[in-house]
């Protein structure tokens, strides 16, 4: 007559985290009968991994197995039928009185929270074949520390993947470091597609710049929100809707539709407001535009801040309306400054910059079809003491490329220390150009520009 083969008890136990878990028991329910029911004292004390520990106790014909058998583990997804996952082989384990253990049963990283099964089959001594144990073995919740539903962890030799929220949340492969921390739903799933990236939740929020270089948009952040991209190396989205942060550094603190697009550029909030320059910032409110580098928007609607440095403000726009809010800056109002330091040689007259450098791409060029009404504040001071302070204030257009002032330029001495020193406004290289001079001192002059511009 034959034997039966049956297992009377089992455990599964995920071995995971270095800690210390104290004495106790995994019971699950308690089937009459032959059956696997969990069964003994756990310690938890391994490096992290994949591979969990499978423990049982082996009967053939009712009575206890002693001797060393060969085990084989299908896991499949589900109790019958279904798709195999993964096939293990573990032989030459020792069985005594019944009770075995298998400490690294290992399939990989494959429990994202979804049901598993384990079916089992033995050989021991003397036998011709496997034996395939029946019914299937559904995981306790023990293998799912691992993975628990709707977070579940991706291993690797440097630092572990954590992934949450919807089960089609993913990470790319080769990417470590990464983190998922819930969100996502079908069709709009949350990913990291580079190095330590994170997306904190939200749907369809991407860390990374997904162009299958998994290295150079490292440790971007996506708060949350919908469909914002953190495509830069070290960039943040904190939240909001369809925006994109792709300069090195660059933020996008939330709002819908901005982008800051220059090396540490940011944007506030608020709508379709573009950071392009580096280091520039818009504050907030709608179409606005900083792309000159350092310049500042810092909030209201349609302005567009595109020299070095400058500071614009408007409250509205003559033109149309389009996605990249084509006519922002056409009535506005800009602050700018410019510097220079030099060793000023008599009846010689020095530009002044807005970088402080003489670069004439750096002076405060008027665009074509536009009229600039500016008043300045010019100040110097010598190594040696001396110091002086001026206004001037005029219109300047440009009409078919050339500019040119309408009526002359007035010019007041507030003080001077020094007659011979002066200053003055002129055009050149299609800009309003700002102009001092000095007497054989070296000066550090400094000017502030105030503008009111409009424009077709």
């Amino acid at each position: 007559m034959k034997r039966r083969w049956t297992f009377v008890s089992g455990l599964l136990a995920v071995v995971l985290l270095t800690l210390a878990v104290g004495p106790g028991q995994a019971q699950g329910p308690q089937p009459s009968g032959e059956g696997v029911q969990p069964q003994g004292e756990v310690g938890i004390q391994a490096a992290l991994g994949t591979a969990f520990t499978y423990q049982g106790q082996l009967k053939k014909g009712g009575n206890p197995v002693n001797g060393v058998c060969d085990f084989r583990f299908n896991l499949w997804d589900a109790a019958d039928a279904g798709t195999l996952i993964g096939t293990r082989t573990k032989t030459n384990v020792p069985v005594s009185n019944g009770l075995f253990t298998i400490p690294d049963l290992d399939f990989g990283a494959v429990f994202a929270g979804d049901a598993r099964w384990l079916q089992i089959a033995v050989k021991c001594a003397g036998d011709s074949g496997y034996v395939t144990l029946s019914p299937r073995q559904p995981l306790t919740p023990a293998p799912y520390a691992l993975a628990l539903p709707g977070l579940w962890t991706q291993q690797n030799t440097t630092s572990p993947n954590i992934i949450g929220g919807y089960s089609g949340n993913s990470v790319t492969d080769g990417v470590v470091g990464a983190t998922i921390g819930g969100g996502g739903l079908h069709l709009n799933t949350n990913r990291v597609t580079d190095l330590y990236g994170t997306v904190g939740g939200g749907i369809a929020n991407q860390a990374g710049n997904n162009d299958g270089d998994t290295t150079n948009a490292m440790a971007a952040t996506v708060g949350g929100g919908s469909e914002n991209v953190a495509s830069g190396d070290v960039a943040t989205v904190g939240g909001g809707f369809s925006n994109t942060a792709s300069g090195r550094g660059s933020t996008v603190s939330g709002g819908y539709g901005s982008d800051a697009l220059g090396r540490s550029a940011t944007v506030g909030g608020g709508e379709n407001n573009f950071a392009i320059g580096n280091d520039t910032t818009v504050g907030g409110g709608w179409c606005n535009e900083a792309s000159g580098a350092y310049a500042t928007v810092p909030g209201g609607v349609f302005a567009k801040a595109t020299h070095y440095g400058e500071m614009a403000y408007a409250t509205g726009q003559f033109g149309g309306i389009g996605p990249t809010c084509p006519s922002a800056g056409d009535a506005q109002t800009s602050l700018y400054v410019m510097r220079i330091v030099r060793t000023c040689t008599p009846g010689v007259w020095y530009d002044l910059y807005l970088n402080g450098n003489d670069t004439p791409s750096e002076f405060l060029t008027i665009s074509q079809g536009r009229t600039v009404a500016f008043d300045a504040l010019v100040v110097g001071r010598s190594d040696g003491g001396e110091s002086a302070g001026y206004y001037i204030r005029g219109v300047v257009e440009n009409v078919g490329g050339m500019v040119s002032f309408i009526g002359t330029p007035v010019v007041s001495a507030l003080g001077e220390d020094d007659p011979n020193w002066g200053v003055r406004a002129m055009t050149g290289f299609g800009a309003l150009v700002i102009q001092v001079q000095g007497n054989g001192e070296t000066i550090r002059w400094v000017a502030t520009v105030r503008t009111v511009e409009v424009s077709w």
